[in-house]
């Protein structure tokens, strides 16, 4: 965790996220986004209508969304360094799509002093308000509860709720208990994200899928 500083460190365990600024140059986002037009291209109907992306787990383009150290330290603050990739998949809604109900990761509440699973959002196009930014509520994933009622309907808003606007190349990293969702791109500007996901070691051994 040296790569953080103190208040970062302290945003993470407080909020439950953190923005990473300018993770990857406009050199390293190139071959990403040529393999996910390739992926893409070879299932053209795929994801017309709905938040689908291609699975990126085998793609040597996406590796560095495993290994790059400060994306690594700042997800060691989530999980008590005990950080293992779990999967990695692409999401980019079309227009009129992307709203979610606010959610968590995991199917029941955590204790804030030990999280189970932790998200790692790579931009890799510029994501505002009007191409469906994610909504999170900062310090939920302290509140060990679900989010339950209105809030947790597509149309559902929190009064607590941030839109995390990133530009191309940032990192958005958050506890995958925070609560969260995709937003309506009403543009129809891509906005194309690889969601890195990343558990504790014993999630290895459990075959149920989060997220």
């Amino acid at each position: 965790m040296d790569s953080l500083s103190s208040t970062e460190r302290r945003q993470l365990e407080l909020q439950g996220w953190l923005l990473l600024p300018g993770v990857l140059t406009a050199e390293a986002l190139a071959p990403m986004h040529a393999a996910w037009e390739r992926l893409t291209a070879a299932l053209p109907n795929e994801g017309a209508n709905t938040n689908w992306g291609p699975g990126l787990d085998t793609e040597p383009a996406f590796s560095i969304c495993r290994t790059e150290p400060r994306v690594l330290a700042a997800l060691g603050v989530l999980l008590d360094d005990d950080v293992h990739v779990r999967r990695l998949h692409g999401r980019s809604p079309p227009r009129g799509h992307g709203r979610q109900g606010l959610h968590v990761d995991w199917s029941s509440p955590t204790p804030p002093e030990r999280q189970i699973l932790a998200n790692a959002f790579w931009v890799l196009d510029d994501m505002a308000r009007d191409n469906g930014a994610t909504r999170i509520v900062p310090g939920s994933h302290r509140w060990a509860r679900m989010p339950r009622g209105p809030c947790a309907q597509p149309q559902g808003h929190h009064p607590g709720e941030r839109v995390l606007e990133a530009r191309a190349g940032d990192v958005i990293v958050f506890s995958s208990h925070l609560w969260h969702a995709g937003a309506c791109n009403e543009s129809g500007r891509r906005r194309r994200v690889v969601l890195a996901q990343f558990g504790r070691r014993e999630l290895a051994s459990m075959n149920e899928e989060y997220g």
